[in-house]
């Protein structure tokens, strides 16, 4: 029941027009703050709609829009996206900085006036395809489904460049039906409303930046943003597992009393708390796997994957839709859930333990 109630693949696309007259098509520019990452549920939501309503030429350096793709996983659709992700972080940074707190975004399924919606694969099929073309560990970007509307938006977020960062480099040549071979090794860097070959003076610049960090207040700097974003990976990755195993305590307590009909369930499924269910799954499973990547430490890796395996425990939780009144099967239930915020509780300890170590 968990693995199914988390999933949004599979979804029938279908071309969407928002509802008016908050977002109209006649918008030129983008509606929505610029002065903060669009990092929540919310804010993300609040970047489809404002990419729905703006203008063909209010694509900036820090956005960068495409329609949709048969296949998220094809050559042509991973090398556009690992493209754009390349270009994303080879901006410079003080250029960067001007929007969004220097995070760019990739938004596939979306553009001025159209919301059409992307099926998208199982994520790490869809790590895999785009590792291809943008190499792995630099530069750091996450992938997320956003629902506007009942239509799914693939949404990528890539994060700042910064003093002392590498150059991103297309790790893999590509060859379109069309035009000539892209070389391994290509660089791109991100114009408004184009992702271009880097010039001679966009080279200098980016080994610039890359110098720029070699000094101890740099690596003073990424070691901090390091920490940040570590703190909160973990953080948002107990909040959900916990609020998770809260709402499936509940469900358990609920389905005691006799057996759940299908119509029950639907309701359920629509209702604020299974809602916030499937909310708490999504975020859960992308802390893990963003954890997984952006840490190599054992000691908090293993037990966030430990806590997942237990949320996804299927013929343990999936006796609430065909046995759930039973005792053994709430036995079973409330014993998962224990391991789980066991696993949570390990997780925590040793994301403080680490983080003190490392302000040492």
């Amino acid at each position: 029941m968990a693995g199914t109630l988390g999933c949004g693949h599979g979804r029938q696309l279908r071309t969407h027009t928002l509802r008016a007259p908050q977002w109209q098509s006649y918008v030129v520019t983008l509606d929505i703050d610029p002065t903060r990452a669009a990092r929540s549920l919310q804010q993300v939501r609040s970047l489809v709609r404002a990419v729905y309503g703006a203008a063909p030429e209010d694509e900036s350096r820090a956005i960068e829009w495409k329609s949709n793709y048969a296949d998220l996983t094809s050559t042509e659709a991973s090398f556009a996206i690992g493209r754009a992700i390349l270009g994303l972080a080879n901006r410079p940074v003080t250029v960067a900085a001007a929007s969004f707190e220097g995070v760019g975004y990739v938004l596939v399924g979306v553009e001025p006036g159209l919301l059409i919606g992307q099926q998208v694969p199982d994520s790490a099929e869809l790590l895999n395809a785009v590792h291809r073309y943008t190499g792995h560990g630099w530069p750091h970007w996450d992938a997320r489904t956003v629902d506007v509307d009942d239509v799914s938006v693939l949404v990528i977020t890539v994060e700042p460049p910064r003093g002392g960062d590498r150059i991103a480099l297309l790790h893999k040549s590509y060859q379109g039906q069309r035009g000539q071979q892209v070389q391994e090794g290509t660089i791109f860097v991100r114009q408004p409303g184009a992702t271009e070959r880097a010039s001679r003076t966009e080279i200098e610049m980016l080994q610039d930046r890359l110098l720029s960090g070699s000094d101890t207040e740099g690596a003073a700097s990424r070691e901090s943003l390091r920490r940040a974003e570590l703190r909160e990976t973990v953080s948002d990755l107990v909040q959900a597992g916990n609020s998770w195993s809260e709402i499936m305590e509940i469900l358990i307590i609920s389905t005691a009393s006799g057996q759940w009909k299908q119509r029950d369930w639907v309701e359920w499924a629509n209702s604020d708390s299974g809602r916030a269910m499937t909310a708490n799954v999504q975020l859960f499973d992308r802390s893990v796997r963003r954890l997984r990547l952006t840490s190599g430490e054992e000691r908090l890796v293993l037990p966030a994957q430990a806590a997942q395996a237990s949320m996804k425990k299927g013929e343990v939780f999936d006796v609430l839709h065909s046995g759930g009144s039973t005792g053994e099967g709430r036995v079973l239930a409330y014993r998962e859930l224990n391991t789980l915020r066991a696993a949570l509780l390990t997780l925590e300890q040793n994301a403080v333990n680490l983080l003190a170590t490392s302000a040492e």
